[in-house]
């Protein structure tokens, strides 16, 4: 039986088995390919045969065995000529015709010492004429003593196989085989059996011809039905898939670890490319499961060493981002100059290259030979549409550059940041601003100092700044001295390290330039416009450290629009109050920005009509108002770090108490101001 029989005939008797037992493993989307083969749903079968190979019966016996008298037959023969014998046990003893050829001489010894049956006594003298070189052959209705060398050219009868020859003289029977090759039992028979019994070994019918006596053609038979079962109910089988290795290699590794190297021993192993496994072959149960020990053993080493498509699904960041961190991180480990192969990858996939001593090649190839990337260098594909990264390298690699992404790709914390920009009328008490005011002792509030003193020298984008507990309490206090409005309240929820932009006001058209052609006399003049963004304009970078306080980056601008009346220039005049600064703080804590303060003129006339019109005497009947409004602007800045999903539903819901959603609507109370009421709103 070929290999490939073998094959075939395993996989049958698996199947209709109905026993696979050995799964293939974890089936995470993780790993899309590995070494080239394409994975398959296919789980493996595993079946444990007997271990027995020959039949545990007991020798056939045929049953129609008769006793002829009631004590059978004794002989006593000391030293009888063969012809005297022949007389005894043909002539007297069976009562059948023979015949004695001239060339057969010789004497015979037998005596029994107990009675024996008829097919006993014919054994016994089959078996001293062949002492002889004597053998007893048919001839029509009777038979004839020959020599042995010339017993089958006698052309003696033939049995079929469903009958069992009995009877003195040599036989030919034709014994047909089940489960064992001719070949193969003609092996086995040949150095148990009588030499020339075995008269030809019919490959094609698997047939064995034999020749001999009835107890020698009893005797093969038996030894026969030892060997002719079903070998395969024995044999254990098991065909295990492989992930990552080939096929081939691995059943070549089997051989030397099992030292069969040469095809031959109680265990074998074939490849099976089609289905990217190893067919385990073997007589002995135990060899079974210590083959799918190595096997798994093998197939994870391999894994661990060739070169695999990997799939990591960002659940935080987007991919372009982690992949060019993941890229610098990768590159400070590797060494040597950096070369760069080109790389077609597909719409909305990002191509990164990593550094390394062999060059750098991206996971799809080269656009011009398609080749694979460059051993033993990872590369990684951003797929921007899914927002996953696909890494193309082993999987020992794959295990530490998953946990330096699963480091970086966390949630991120967000930070709340709760401002307030308010106007601030200077008048007697605040004619210097509110920093004179508070170090003069003029203005009594709880302020502590954000860095050892006020943050002209620290923060050098702001006149001062300092920390207040309760921005309602500061705008309270300032709003007993003097006019607060309130400019803008906004409320922005940032990533960390994210910047936050708000803006509320107009795009200013700006003429920039003006051109007229000098090819016409009456040529237009052509003016290039310029859109200048005015209004409020809030920009926060927050950065949290460790320890929870935020850094923040803050620039801050208030822009109105006026007339130009300083040039001819057809443009407004945009007048603008800015603060750009770092401060850092605690979470929580609020922080006060001041000192821009701006300076207003106004000039108001007004008199008697027609009587304010007479000179010298019209002055008694006009008023002339000149005044100066100097206001100054203070941004108050809290921010409110949010770490979890946890924290950001309570600002939600803070945030939604603030405005009344969860409660009925209340009629508004009279008598409030617009600062009260903004008041209210922003509590904190």
């Amino acid at each position: 039986m070929t290999v490939d029989d073998l094959f075939s005939d395993s996989l049958r008797g698996l199947e209709n088995s109905g026993a696979p037992r050995r799964a293939s493993g974890d089936s995470r989307s993780r790993v899309l390919a590995g070494s080239g083969h394409a994975r398959r749903d296919f789980q493996g079968v595993y079946q444990e045969g007997s271990g027995s190979f020959v039949s545990s019966r007991a020798p056939y016996v045929e049953s129609g065995q008769t006793r002829d008298g009631e004590d059978g037959y004794t002989l006593n023969l000391v030293e009888a000529p063969i012809a005297a014998a022949a007389k005894t046990v043909l002539g007297d003893t069976l009562g059948v015709n023979y015949t004695i050829d001239n060339r057969v001489t010789g004497t015979i010894s037998l005596q029994t010492s107990a009675p024996v049956e008829r097919e006993t006594l014919v054994e016994l003298f089959e078996t001293a004429l062949a002492v002889n070189g004597a053998s007893v052959v048919r001839r029509g209705s009777g038979f004839q003593i020959v020599p042995s060398n010339e017993a089958l050219a006698s052309t003696p009868a033939v049995s079929v196989p469903s009958v069992s020859p009995n009877g003195p003289g040599i036989m030919v029977q034709v014994i047909e085989l089940t489960n064992i090759g001719a070949e193969e039992m003609q092996t086995i028979l040949e150095p148990i059996s009588r030499s020339g019994a075995i008269l030809r070994a019919d490959t094609r019918r698997n047939h064995l011809v034999l020749a001999g006596t009835a107890p020698d053609l009893q005797a093969m038979r038996d030894a026969i039905g030892v060997f002719d079962v079903d070998w395969m109910h024995g044999q254990s089988v098991a065909l295990h898939p492989l992930r990552a290795a080939r096929p081939d290699a691995v059943a070549k590794e089997l051989e030397t670890i099992f030292g069969v190297e040469d095809g031959s021993g109680v265990i074998r192993f074939v490849a099976n490319d089609r289905l990217n496994s190893v067919l385990v072959i073997t007589s002995r149960a135990s060899y079974l499961r210590r083959a799918a020990t190595w096997i798994d053993k093998l197939d994870r080493l391999a894994s661990t060493n060739d070169e695999q498509l990997f799939v990591y699904n960002i659940q935080n960041r987007p991919a372009p981002e982690l992949a060019e961190v993941l890229q610098s991180v990768l590159a400070g480990r590797s060494s040597g100059e950096t070369q760069s192969v080109g790389a077609a990858v597909a719409p909305d996939l990002v191509a990164v290259s990593i550094d390394g001593d062999e060059g750098v090649t991206a996971f799809t190839g080269s656009e011009d030979d398609g080749s694979p990337s460059a051993e033993g260098v990872p590369s990684i594909v951003a797929d921007v549409e899914n927002n996953a990264l696909l890494i193309s390298t082993t999987a020992r690699e794959y295990e530490r550059i998953e946990q330096i992404l699963r480091q970086l790709d966390v949630a991120p914390i967000q930070v709340l940041l709760e401002a307030v920009i308010a106007e601030v009328r200077l008048n007697d008490e605040l004619k210097f601003g509110l920093r004179w005011a508070v170090e003069s002792g003029n203005f009594s509030l709880n302020l502590s100092d954000v860095a050892n003193g006020f943050a002209g020298p620290a923060f050098p984008g702001s006149s001062f700044a300092f920390v207040t507990d309760n921005v309602q309490i500061t705008l309270n206090a300032l709003a007993s001295l003097t006019d607060v409005n309130i400019v803008s309240s906004p409320n922005i929820l940032a990533l960390n390290n994210q910047k936050a932009l708000l803006q509320v006001g107009d795009q200013v058209p700006i003429v920039t330039q003006q051109a007229t052609s000098v090819g016409a006399a009456d040529a237009p003049v052509i003016n290039s416009v310029t859109l200048k963004d005015t209004g409020i304009i809030l920009s926060v970078l927050p950065r949290v450290n460790a320890s929870g306080r935020v850094l923040l980056d803050i620039e801050q601008e208030v822009s109105n629009v006026v007339r130009t009346t300083t040039s001819g220039i057809d443009s407004p005049t945009i007048q603008q109050r800015k603060i750009s600064t770092k401060v850092l703080v605690n979470d929580g804590e609020s922080l006060a920005l001041g000192g821009l303060i701006q300076e207003q003129n106004s000039l108001e006339r007004g008199q008697v009509p027609i009587v304010g019109d007479i000179p010298i005497v019209g002055n008694l009947f006009k008023n002339k108002t000149d005044s100066i409004i100097r206001t100054e602007l203070i941004i108050f800045i809290r921010p409110r770090v949010v770490r979890n999903l946890y924290e950001a539903r309570d600002v939600t819901s803070e945030f939604r108490n603030r405005l009344g959603f969860n409660s009925a609507l209340t009629p508004r109370r009279q008598g409030k101001t617009q600062l009260q009421r903004d008041l209210n709103r922003l509590k904190y």
